[in-house]
């Protein structure tokens, strides 16, 4: 069934379902093999039972983002297919209007930018809105970036509120897990505002971080050795999608 991209925060996170996207990093050796992995991976997503999946040029070029991106939202009706363009978040927003994307994930929300470069972001944050239904997430302090901004993380999560739909934590690199006490402090600083683990979450962490956050985002724990140049293995994603859903009191249906 086709996913309604206006839906994609209807009574999340307050119905106590945690979201679930995962990666896809365009791993491959020339378009056709990169695509045809997506599909395999998107395949194997959707029967885990993820919610959705964000396409990012992690291994790919942003040509591939906009080869796969479209192809994939109209191959998966059953998930919600967003973006990450990495660190070029104009890309994103024009991806997102292009596509009508039910949601984008944006590095940084705030902290990142310098105070001389946050009106041109705020503008093209309004331009997004104003154009499309898509749900906004994105870092506030994410992996190993520097703070630019000179603000208290408490004034950059404020700020991060005001501009999108959903915050984003992380540690310090891509896979690494994310300290449990920064997801805590996150958590007190924005209420009950949307929160999403978006880096380390495995089987062995999901339930005590999840319990905390409202979703996560999901991709090198779910691949062979744990890495991000793996293959993805389907009983990794239905053994992390069973311990989360088990949180909710709901078991994975899903084949």
């Amino acid at each position: 069934m086709m996913k309604d991209s206006n839906n994609l925060l209807k009574g999340w996170p307050g119905n106590g379902e945690k979201l679930l996207l995962g990666m896809i990093h365009l791993k491959g050796d020339g378009i056709e093999d990169i695509y045809s992995r997506a599909i395999r991976e998107c395949e194997i997503y959707s029967t885990g039972g993820f919610d959705g999946v964000v396409v990012e040029n992690y291994f790919g070029s942003l040509e591939d983002v906009r080869y796969c991106l479209p192809r994939l939202k109209g191959k998966f009706p059953d998930l919600f297919v967003g973006v990450d363009v990495i660190w070029d978040n104009d890309k994103s927003f024009d991806l997102a209007v292009e596509h009508q994307l039910p949601f984008i994930q944006l590095d940084s929300l705030s902290g990142q930018l310098s105070p001389e470069d946050e009106p041109a972001f705020e503008k093209r944050i309004r331009w997004c809105q104003e154009n499309t239904s898509t749900v906004i997430l994105g870092g506030v302090r994410l992996k190993n970036q520097p703070v630019l901004s000179g603000n208290s993380l408490e004034v950059d999560l404020q700020l991060a509120k005001s501009r999108g739909d959903g915050i984003i934590v992380t540690g310090v690199d891509t896979g690494v897990e994310t300290d449990l006490k920064k997801i805590k402090q996150f958590r007190e600083l924005i209420g009950d505002f949307p929160l999403i683990v978006g880096a380390g979450v495995n089987e062995n962490n999901c339930a005590q971080q999840l319990s905390i956050a409202d979703g996560a985002i999901i991709g090198s724990s779910l691949k062979h050795g744990g890495i991000a140049k793996g293959d993805l293995e389907i009983d990794r994603v239905r053994r992390l999608v069973s311990l989360v859903r088990s949180l909710t009191g709901k078991e994975n249906t899903n084949d």
